[in-house]
């Protein structure tokens, strides 16, 4: 049986992703932080919970110890979302930001690639359309997924001796239960923001509130998201980026082909 490491796979995407490549008859190695996912993770077939905090350098200097010394693939889920305003970040947030989203996906392909490359396996990075293109109130989060796409590229002609390949998964907004408490996640923010940035950004903060509620309605199946990372896997022509959906390939094209200035325009106005 194929092996393929899964990191976040607690929930979210990486649990639909744990989920349809062990039915697929993959043995997986998901990991997660909360013994509650770990319990779940263990009960699914063909599936072990590794217990990892992905910040945690020693934890992932330890993490080859739990897995086969022939490894297929490691796909890179692990993740936060840090939103707001770019002036009324907190630092510690935007570093918390860059460290999970990038280093910590860096220090976990760099731990597992001597298995990947014994066994001829393959890399996946989970990006964004946020990787693309940058809205207002984003501009942590896609600067971490536009980073992976630095990195992903840089990886993949970096690795090419070895025949090793490395995609990158693109989605939209995708419903999972990371949706949940979206909302709330989104008015904590707002509250930890300074009196003077909330006057400041008040117009701003009430149209992304609105925004992220469209969004959540219209969220895709996470099938779109499983299906790309197995066809990353295993087709023997695994595509360097997926772009999941019609609308994420009309925005990226129309932001290539329109001005900056009338770009910023239309961004703008979406949280208006």
């Amino acid at each position: 049986m194929p092996s393929l490491l899964v990191t976040g796979a607690g929930r979210g995407i990486g649990l639909a992703i744990t989920r349809r490549m062990s039915e697929a008859g993959w043995t997986v190695y998901g990991t997660a932080r909360s013994q509650a996912a770990l319990t779940s993770l263990d009960a699914m077939t063909n599936v072990h919970g590794i217990h990892l905090d992905i910040t945690d350098r020693d934890s992932i200097a330890e993490l080859p110890q739990h897995l086969p010394q022939k490894l297929d693939g490691v796909v890179n889920n692990a993740g936060i979302i840090v939103s707001g305003p770019v002036e009324g970040l907190s630092l510690d947030d935007l570093s918390r930001q860059l460290d999970v989203n990038v280093v910590s996906q860096v220090a976990v392909t760099q731990a597992v690639l001597p298995a990947i490359r014994t066994a001829a396996g393959r890399i996946v990075f989970m990006s964004s359309v946020s990787g693309l293109i940058t809205t207002p109130g984003t501009g942590a989060y896609s600067a971490s997924k536009y980073a992976i796409e630095a990195i992903g590229d840089a990886l993949r002609i970096e690795l090419r001796p070895w025949r090793i390949p490395v995609s990158l998964i693109e989605p939209g907004p995708i419903k999972t239960d990371m949706w949940d408490g979206m909302l709330d996640d989104y008015d904590a923010m707002t509250a930890n923001l300074s009196s003077e940035n909330r006057v400041l950004y008040a117009k701003h903060l009430e149209g992304s509130r609105k925004l992220l509620g469209r969004t959540q309605k219209i969220a895709a199946d996470p099938k779109r998201v499983t299906k790309a990372v197995e066809h990353a896997l295993t087709s023997s022509r695994p595509k360097r980026r997926y772009i999941l959906d019609t609308a994420s390939r009309v925005q990226k094209a129309a932001v290539a082909a329109t001005p900056t200035p009338l770009t910023d325009k239309l961004l703008a106005a979406l949280t208006s």
